[in-house]
């Protein structure tokens, strides 16, 4: 870099943007700050590679830090990138993340428990010996658009889980295998092969179409791991289509020789109990009772109390309506 001319700022940025990248590429961490530094303190520098400098320093400040907590980690981690809408450079509404990221949490504690063979939980947290031995924790990312990962911090109560079952845990990974394969199965048969508990099967798929960004939207969710560069998935307004077509074929149907009918209607979901098993809607025309929530699980319907839904039923020969889907309207 020393032998180049400064004042020339196109090949100047080029040249600093690659050597940067090369030290950082070559986990040389500390050289790589050290010229980024230097390449940044040129007045001349164009704003295009200064931009890149930027991220790419943001990301050694990253990498340091990740350092610096190996071993308390589990190995891996998931990168989430949102991208396009009302998203900005580094910048996003609070609820469109805070929402994606508390699905986020509730896929990565439900692979948990599929990995160690417990059984489906319908209602309330994780148990105290999964939230007590991983902690899902969020790491900054360089904005590229808005990111950030999520890593599995370990702790003490790791041992309440056998070698064979830990070493099956390798959340990053699973988590990974599920969110690709469900998101991009169009038939629904590869989801039954990685997951043939058709409880968690459901669940995943319903969790992963929380994510996805509403119909007709320009949004969209990318996630990767740097430690599996070949595994990842944008999830987009083509997503939800196929994941809807996988949900419904394993949904309850009506059953019109006893008169029974399938209904769909939106409005706000204002109350739910699943211990009692309904759910109230308020509609167009009134408010609507949903009962037979059996099957659901209350992290997948709980965020979306006071929003509007597009719920769908088998409205029964007595006028009852039995509950079979519900997703967040567009």
């Amino acid at each position: 870099m020393a032998q180049l001319d400064p004042s020339k700022a196109r090949t100047f940025g080029i040249a600093a943007v690659s050597a940067v990248s090369l030290w950082y590429k070559g986990k040389d961490v500390q050289r790589a700050s050290m010229l980024a530094y230097r390449c940044l303190a040129n007045p001349d520098l164009a704003p295009p590679a200064r931009e890149q400098l930027d991220d790419l320093v943001q990301t050694l400040y990253s990498e340091r830090d990740r350092k610096r907590l190996t071993g308390e980690f589990l190995p891996g981690s998931v990168t989430v990138a949102v991208k396009g809408g009302s998203v900005l450079r580094g910048a996003a509404p609070l609820d469109l993340i805070v929402d994606r990221v508390k699905t986020l949490q509730s896929i990565f504690f439900r692979v948990v428990e599929w990995s160690n063979g417990k059984p489906l939980r319908r209602h309330g947290p994780p148990t105290n010996d999964i939230t007590s031995s991983f902690e899902p924790w969020l790491v900054q990312e360089a904005p590229g658009s808005f990111q950030f990962s999520v890593a599995v911090k370990v702790n003490g109560q790791l041992d309440m889980f056998d070698a064979e079952k830990l070493e099956a845990a390798d959340i990053a990974r699973r988590f990974l295998d599920v969110v690709t394969t469900i998101a991009n199965d169009a038939t629904g048969e590869a989801s039954k092969e990685l997951v043939p508990d058709e409880g968690y099967r459901g669940t995943f798929r319903k969790l992963i179409r929380n994510l996805t960004p509403p119909p007709n939207s320009s949004e969209s969710v990318a996630i990767s791991s740097r430690e599996r560069e070949d595994v990842a998935v944008v999830l987009d307004e083509s997503t939800r289509p196929k994941l809807d077509f996988a949900i419904k074929a394993e949904s309850a149907k009506a059953d019109e020789s006893a008169g029974e009918q399938m209904q769909e209607f939106s409005g706000v979901l204002r109350a739910l109990d699943l211990d009692g098993d309904w759910l109230k809607v308020d509609a167009d025309n009134g408010q609507v009772m949903v009962k037979g929530l059996s099957q659901a699980v209350d992290d997948v319907i709980g965020p979306m109390v006071n929003k509007t839904v597009l719920v769908k039923a088998v409205r029964t020969r007595r006028g009852d309506l039995k509950f079979v889907d519900i997703v967040l309207a567009g």
